[in-house]
């Protein structure tokens, strides 16, 4: 797919995380920077009798705009490498850790 164009924004739905997506499901999504969002986590598989999931809050410390597969900090330059993340997964004596990591590209 073409890389979208700069006023990509003038011409498909701005819809702000939590709210109704259109029937069409043509829109960008928009993340406001500071806003608090939820997050659901979920722990299933094979290895898992009784699968668990999780809900948290986090808040990104800038803008981030979501269209299609490409994602673009300004709402104009769209990539496929605004941000990158790992995970690891562990146990220990306490229990189980699950550490996400979100970060912007080297």
């Amino acid at each position: 797919m073409e890389t979208p164009s700069e006023d990509l924004i003038k011409h498909v739905p701005l819809i702000e995380i939590g709210k109704p997506e259109p029937a069409d499901k043509n829109y960008i999504l928009y993340i406001p920077g500071g806003k608090t969002i939820p997050v659901q986590l979920a722990v299933k598989g094979p290895l898992v009798v009784n699968p668990g999931e999780a809900t948290t809050r986090i808040q990104l410390t800038q803008s981030l705009y979501l269209y299609k597969e490409w994602s673009s900090l300004d709402g104009r330059n769209w990539t496929h490498r605004a941000f990158q993340g790992r995970v690891s997964i562990g146990l220990a004596p306490q229990g189980g850790i699950i550490d996400i990591v979100v970060d912007r590209p080297n």
